[in-house]
């Protein structure tokens, strides 16, 4: 029996009212161990706590719990096979387009050698026809499974990145038509921890301008500055100039972490790629695309009559659309990166414009860093960090010490 069902059993036993104290005395396991785990029974029965006069917390549990908690097993069991499900269709996705060429391929090199084969018999010359039927079935065997989709673990050399790791061909197409995504998709998350370390070294009063260089936005940009007064609860304060800094209570004591002040003086945009292949791989794909498009198109002159067309007919015109799809849709790609590289630029040149200006004030600038200055040594003048409680001494003799500690304070004045 595992552990969690025995505490299940234990609720039982108990009447469904419990303390962690309780179900430590029916089960004998650790106390650690049993308030955690009836935590999460909790959370997924929809329990409720009740605080007594003395102060005991008991976990409180419906009729009907137990079925409430496997049933939300079972959804979590079928969530997980559904991701798991989900993760294999998102890889058979990929693998679709380089499918899809390679059947396109073996089909019309099929045809071509079939038609070259019934010339060939017409005209009793055979020896020709044998040599590209081998040629055919040498790029078949070469186009094996193995070198499709790359299933090891492949050793990066010194100095190679995990970008240019092996993925086989079918990955390859996918890589070549839709690239690699958004590289700033995290840029965001990265944005707010670095500004929660601007607030934090700045002991919580800080002017737009520290803040700029991370938001990549104007000092002026209201609501910019609205999202981050939102989120660490801070607030505007006027100095005797008239100018406005931000302040954030909750973070006026400096941090001793030593990692705060290695912050990056901004945050840069990625540039955006338009495929990690490497030279010779990209170079297969693109090679084996305009061949494909080149012998659709050469089938559908020479095969297809748009007033008879049959299945033959519309799957030549299926290969030909793909074949140009293959083609068109990373040119577009291409074209759409140069463009978000152009914005990122323009966007980046604005973030080090933002770092220097802060680092090159003017004079208008540099009173209002001073006021800010001031404004954070009076709200941080009166903060005592000194310790007053810890775990690692007995809680009495650190009463005795710390009233000792205030007696003395007291004589000297």
């Amino acid at each position: 029996m595992s552990n969690r069902s025995k505490i299940i059993h234990a609720i039982n036993d108990l009447g469904k009212r419990v303390t962690v104290a309780d179900v430590v005395a029916k089960t004998g396991m650790p106390l650690a161990e049993v308030s955690g785990e009836l935590n999460h029974i909790a959370s997924d029965t929809d329990a409720n706590l009740e605080v007594a006069q003395d102060g005991e917390i008991y976990y409180c549990f419906g009729e009907h719990y137990s079925y409430t908690y496997f049933r939300h097993g079972i959804s979590r069991v079928l969530n997980q096979i559904g991701g798991h499900a989900f993760a294999f269709a998102s890889f058979l996705f990929r693998l679709s387009f380089g499918l899809t060429l390679l059947f396109s391929l073996i089909c019309l090199f099929g045809i071509a050698l079939i038609i070259q084969t019934l010339l060939a018999g017409v005209s009793g010359s055979t020896e020709s026809v044998s040599g590209m039927w081998r040629d055919f079935f040498g790029l078949v065997q070469r186009l094996a499974l193995k070198d499709l989709v790359y299933w090891g673990k492949e050793k990066l050399k010194p100095g190679s990145t995990k970008g240019g790791a092996r993925q086989g061909f079918l990955l390859d197409c996918y890589s070549f038509l839709f690239g690699e995504g958004d590289p700033n998709k995290h840029i965001e998350q990265e944005k707010w921890k670095l500004l929660a370390q601007v607030i934090r070294l700045n002991e919580g009063v800080v002017l737009p301008e520290h803040l700029s260089p991370y938001t990549g936005e104007e000092p002026e940009d209201e609501q910019t500055l609205f999202a981050i007064l939102a989120k660490f609860n801070g607030m505007p304060q006027v100095t005797n100039s008239g100018s406005i800094v931000y302040v954030f209570p909750d973070m006026h004591k400096r941090s001793e972490v030593t990692s705060y002040a290695l912050l990056p003086p901004l945050l840069e945009q990625k540039q955006w790629t338009f495929s990690n292949l490497k030279k010779e791989e990209l170079k297969k794909v693109i090679t084996m695309g305009a061949v494909n498009f080149i012998m659709a198109l050469t089938a559908c002159i020479f095969l297809v009559r748009p007033a008879h067309l049959n299945s033959a007919g519309y799957l030549f015109l299926f290969l030909l659309f793909y074949a140009t799809l293959f083609l068109i849709i990373p040119a577009v790609r291409l074209l759409y990166t140069f463009e978000k590289n152009r914005q990122v630029r323009r966007k980046n040149n604005a973030i080090r414009a933002f770092e220097s200006q802060l680092g090159n004030p003017t004079a208008e600038l540099s009173q209002r860093l001073e006021e800010a200055e001031d404004m954070r040594s009076t709200l941080t003048a009166n903060i005592d960090t000194s310790i007053v409680y810890s775990t690692r001494s007995n809680y009495l003799e650190q009463i005795s010490d710390n009233d000792f500690q205030r007696d003395l304070k007291l004589g000297g004045t």
